[in-house]
């Protein structure tokens, strides 16, 4: 799946939304329009450059060509040199400041979901569509701000991806608002799947009602010492041995859900264990 460029925030109303993405959040009942975040566009200082490189080139290319018709020499040879320099760095700033909001995802946030919309494609995602929900996020040591990637996975195989800045405001409040609407729908799953004996597979991940799984490993809910998601990994560790099982965040779908997951069933299996020497009722992990 080709990567999209970051995003930044942007004011914009409901009625400022183009029409197909107007019509299929209509379409899906996803309610009153909420934010935007839009793909980067060029700054003016990309777009100078761009021009003071790549005119150069331009006016180069003819004489080289002539020059290369008459034969190998230092004229060729110094004009073909410059103006494979200038169109070659002129390349590399429209590559890489100019063209990548052409082609990107734009996310926009309503009460009941989101759209995700590019130039190929308007792809509509209410909440109680979404099937897998991957998040993981690349901090940037200059500044420290982190660069969110969502990938959403819907019914009928649908599928898309989007990067966010974190360094903007806003960036960080999607992803957690994205975050918790589908972890409150696929959490009941689970732990109904886990409370009747079941088993709920989540990428690397194995969790039933006995303990956690991975790989061929298995760790029981006594020796769980904690489950958290930190630095775009996802670590289980043991409170027998140091070693834990851990996975790419990016590998985990619903990673939040999983996360909440496994601290209901070990906070269940605990008070199990409590409660089993005096006879209370032990709560069920569905509470």
């Amino acid at each position: 799946m080709p990567v999209s460029p970051v995003f930044v925030m942007e004011e914009v109303t409901a009625a400022d939304l183009p029409s197909r993405v107007r019509r299929a959040a209509e379409d899906e009942r996803l309610g009153a329009f909420q934010a935007v975040h839009r793909p980067r566009s060029a700054d003016r200082r990309s777009r100078a450059w761009l021009v003071l490189l790549g005119l150069p080139g331009l006016v180069l290319l003819p004489f080289t060509i002539a020059f290369l018709l008459d034969g190998l020499g230092w004229a060729s040879g110094l004009s073909l040199s410059l103006t494979v320099a200038y169109l070659g760095a002129a390349a590399r700033v429209l590559v890489r400041d100019v063209l990548p909001g052409q082609g990107a995802t734009t996310v926009h946030l309503f009460e009941n979901g989101v759209v995700l919309s590019s130039w190929r494609a308007v792809t509509p995602f209410p909440w109680d569509a979404v099937t897998e929900l991957r998040v993981s996020g690349v901090r940037a040591a200059a500044t420290g701000a982190v660069t969110w990637r969502l990938t959403l996975s819907g019914r009928a195989g649908a599928e898309a991806e989007a990067l966010l800045d974190g360094g903007v405001p806003g960036a960080r409040e999607l992803v957690e608002t994205v975050s918790r609407e589908v972890t409150g729908r696929v959490l009941p799953e689970y732990l109904s799947r886990v409370g009747t004996g079941g088993k709920v597979r989540l990428g690397p991940f194995s969790v039933t009602r006995q303990g956690i799984a991975k790989d061929g490993e298995y760790v029981p809910w006594e020796n769980v010492d904690r489950v958290e998601i930190e630095s775009g990994m996802v670590h289980v560790d043991r409170a027998d041995r140091p070693a834990g099982l851990t996975a790419i965040a990016a590998e985990v779908p619903n990673a939040v859900a999983f996360g909440e997951l496994t601290r209901r069933l070990r906070a269940a299996h605990d008070g199990a264990r409590t409660d089993g020497t005096t006879g209370r009722t032990v709560g069920s992990v569905n509470g």
